[in-house]
């Protein structure tokens, strides 16, 4: 039986094989730890989160069987097709591709008794897990406490494999870049010692920096069966991928704040722009209208489906309200999610990010109980578009310092009455 430590053992596996395959200035032309932190998300799982913003449901359902022997109790004789009324319990989840990997491969947790899995049925259009039951209070309970219960199961297990392939991950990069510093050393010495010149391939000592490609969807461990798409939809790794881009960029910012405070939105967003259209091949564009008004950041994928995120300068809560109101008057019903980006040009960086944190539950349209903090200056709630209250999406906001202690003037001393007398 297939469980997540089969998973992450392919994934280890194919993990090397792409470090190994990377071309030698692309090594040495990305900062190991973003390489690293894309690698982890690549090849690495995610935890199922239930959905506590909606409640559990049940569905009436009709359920056959076909009687195997003669019950003395019901009359019933062997080949008597029985139906009887049950109930599908639904518990809500947020969809990611972890749960559609362990789909698709009928993977069980690290510790497994003999059933088949998963346990029970996932609904990832709705996100919804589902498990049938009989018309009972406590038949009921306990169908969905078997469902958080093997979720808790599942999540251990994620968590279980994920210092291994961090260290095997950080091994591996360290390791070829390692190889590759000493590949063209070795080259060097040769040719300073054979006294001819060396026409290099690659030379890694120009290396251009670059941001690690975007992220592509969890890896499987037997190719998937592919299944017609009825529109288009930016996918979580995508996005993530893309996600994962743009903090790298900032953080950029973040790093020479005296190169970039001074610059306006506008060009903040170019130069973001510049870093996406060299990495990811899709169509990015600035001011791009979506729906009733242009957007900062608007990136077409390959069937249609966008990247939509706004910039905004940090002026207190009232700017938050202002960029999170922008994004959602222009995501539609085909989009899941929208990214705020808000730089920071404050003193007290600390207590920027606490008043987003505090000001986000009061925004209009959100939903409550959904705030989550998934970094220092990552936090993301659930909102409901304007242009349809049933339709939820997830805004991203991602807060960056630009501030830069003034520096102290320069003061033109007066020359003293003996200077100006000669003497």
């Amino acid at each position: 039986m297939l469980t997540i430590s089969s998973y992450y053992s392919a994934a280890t596996e194919a993990m090397q094989q792409e470090v190994n395959a990377t071309p030698d200035d692309r090594v040495m032309g990305m900062e190991p730890d973003a390489w690293i932190d894309y690698l982890v998300h690549k090849f690495g799982m995610e935890e199922i989160v239930l959905d506590d913003s909606r409640e559990p449901e049940m569905d009436e359902v009709q359920v056959t069987r076909t009687q195997r022997g003669y019950d003395i109790y019901t009359n019933h004789h062997p080949g008597d097709v029985i139906s009887a009324t049950q109930l599908r319990v639904k518990v809500p989840v947020i969809p990611n591709p972890t749960i559609q990997v362990i789909w698709d491969q009928g993977l069980a947790p690290n510790s497994f008794h003999m059933t088949t899995y998963p346990e029970f049925e996932y609904d990832s259009r709705l996100g919804y897990f589902s498990n049938v039951v009989a018309e009972d209070a406590e038949a009921i309970k306990r169908g969905i406490a078997d469902i958080t219960d093997a979720v808790a199961r599942y999540n251990q297990s994620i968590r279980d494999g994920r210092p291994a392939l961090l260290r095997d991950v950080a091994r591996f990069v360290h390791q070829k870049r390692d190889q590759v510093r000493e590949k063209h050393k070795g080259l060097d010495d040769l040719a300073a010692r054979i006294g001819i010149k060396l026409n290099k391939k690659t030379d890694i000592s120009n290396a251009v920096p670059t941001a690690p490609p975007v992220r592509t969807a969890i890896k499987v461990l037997m190719p998937p069966s592919v299944k017609k798409q009825e529109r288009p939809v930016l996918d979580e790794a995508s996005f993530n991928g893309i996600l994962v881009l743009i903090d790298n960029q900032c953080r950029q910012f973040e790093r020479t704040p005296q190169v970039f405070q001074a610059m306006a939105e506008e060009g903040l967003r170019d130069v973001m722009l510049s870093s996406l259209s060299a990495v990811f091949a899709g169509d990015a564009s600035g001011e791009s209208f979506q729906r009733i008004g242009k957007v900062d950041i608007h990136l077409r994928i390959t069937k249609g489906d966008v990247f939509v995120a706004e910039l905004k300068f940090w002026d207190g809560p009232a700017s938050l309200k202002e960029v999170v109101g922008q994004l959602l008057g222009r995501l539609t019903w085909r989009d899941s999610y929208g990214v705020a980006v808000v730089l920071s040009r404050n003193a007290g960086f600390t207590e920027v990010l606490k008043s987003v944190q505090q000001a986000m539950p009061i925004l209009d349209g959100f939903v409550a109980g959904t705030l989550k903090t998934r970094g220092a200056n990552h936090f993301t709630g659930r909102f409901a578009i304007p242009a349809d209250k049933g339709t939820q999406v997830t805004i991203h906001v991602l807060v960056y310092n630009l501030y830069v202690a003034e520096q102290a003037k320069r003061v033109l001393k007066r020359p003293s009455k003996a200077m100006t007398d000669g003497t």
